[in-house]
């Protein structure tokens, strides 16, 4: 994060309020995602393949509590509008769909889904490690839509520490940021009283951050995918 300006050095930062600053969360966003890029290409260009190759697989571990600041915009071929709640074309710490992740039975912990309560499992996620431990790509298979998330989308992680504050490198990962482009090209409707996909063009960009208790209060407004 020491690559993007308005990043703090230390790793830390508040993600923009996009209705309140569009520039500035592009930037973030955008800059992120560049940026990791550029770690991802460093790591693959200095290292040897084999021994890459031969390392364990590190996913990330993701949480059950999401919230995600977003900005997207949508098409059925005739008009433009936005997925965003009032129409708005950003979404501020909103509850993120990504809320309810919990893994998937007899995968081990290596692939998530979306479990809430209509429909049950709403998605699936495969966080998928890089050459880069404490970067994962994500991959979505959206159960009700054809959204999918492409590269750039990340899950940046951090090491658990142990008691004198040193990381725990045989450890799980613990999820700390995604970072996603998505694309979504159907949207569900009702006909004959059949639940079918219509033709429905959707790119969003956003930022999705775990919470716990109190931090999970939702103080902004967003769609559900």
């Amino acid at each position: 994060m020491r690559l993007v300006p308005q990043f703090n050095v230390d790793g830390k930062f508040t993600v923009p309020d996009p209705n309140a600053d569009l520039p500035k969360f592009l930037s973030a966003q955008q800059g992120l995602s560049n940026a990791i890029e550029m770690i991802l290409a460093q790591e693959n260009s200095s290292q040897d393949p084999s021994k890459i190759g031969s390392l364990p697989s590190r996913p990330l571990v993701l949480p059950s509590h999401w919230l995600s600041s977003e900005v997207g915009i949508m098409t059925d071929g005739e008009t433009l509008s936005s997925p965003e709640a009032e129409g708005k074309f950003g979404g501020y710490a909103a509850t993120s769909f990504l809320t309810g992740l919990t893994p998937v039975p007899l995968s081990q912990g290596s692939i998530y889904t979306i479990r809430q309560t209509n429909p049950t499992y709403q998605a699936l996620v495969y966080p998928m490690p890089t050459s880069h431990p404490c970067v994962n790509r994500l991959v979505l298979a959206a159960g009700n839509t054809t959204g999918f998330w492409p590269t750039p989308t990340y899950a940046l992680g951090r090491y658990q520490l142990d008691g004198n504050g040193v990381p725990m490198r045989d450890k799980p990962l613990i999820t700390y940021l995604i970072v996603n482009i998505c694309l979504d090209l159907g949207a569900p409707a009702i006909v004959d009283k059949q639940t079918l996909l219509r033709p429905n063009a959707m790119i969003i960009l956003a930022f999705h951050w775990p919470c716990e208790g109190d931090a999970c209060e939702a103080n902004g407004s967003g769609h559900q995918h």
